[in-house]
């Protein structure tokens, strides 16, 4: 999905010879809190209006928080220092160093891992077009239960 698809899962299969097709799609989001996806659902509509976006069933009760890359220390280490356990995510800062109980990677290499905290670094600078937003989403959505989003401007 990450390119976008010019056809349906039942074009591609019917072109391809498939005759009996039953479609099921994911409508229950099991993982990522109601809040984070109210934030990452604009994102991904913007630029494919029909993603399939499940619908969460649970809530953190914890608000997505917007901030300021030069914040990013210090939203670290109150998270550490709130959490005995967990691990959190920066997602889009090539220079931030991984710890322990800190990942640091693209948000290509994001895709399909989670994290107690996830905070992307300027994802609007993670390109234009679908590719971008994809992996916008896709780096949000990670976060089951804190999202915080920081930018350098």
């Amino acid at each position: 999905a990450r390119h976008g698809f010019t056809e349906s899962w039942q074009e591609r299969l019917e072109r391809i010879g498939v005759g009996q097709i039953s479609l099921a799609s994911l409508s229950i989001n099991y993982r990522t809190p109601e809040e984070v996806m109210a934030e990452a659902e604009p994102v991904i509509r913007a630029v494919l209006p029909d993603a399939n976006v499940p619908a969460s069933i649970r809530s953190s009760g914890l608000p997505v928080v917007h901030g300021s890359a030069s914040d990013l220390g210090p939203i670290l280490d109150t998270w550490l220092a709130a959490h005995a356990e967990g691990i959190a995510c920066v997602i889009g800062d090539p220079a931030f160093r991984a710890t322990s109980r800190v990942r640091s990677l693209t948000p290509e290499l994001s895709k399909g891992l989670e994290f107690d905290l996830v905070v992307p670094i300027d994802p609007g600078a993670f390109g234009n077009g679908i590719e971008a937003a994809v992996d916008r989403y896709v780096a949000m959505t990670r976060a089951t239960q804190r999202l915080v989003i920081l930018t350098s401007s």
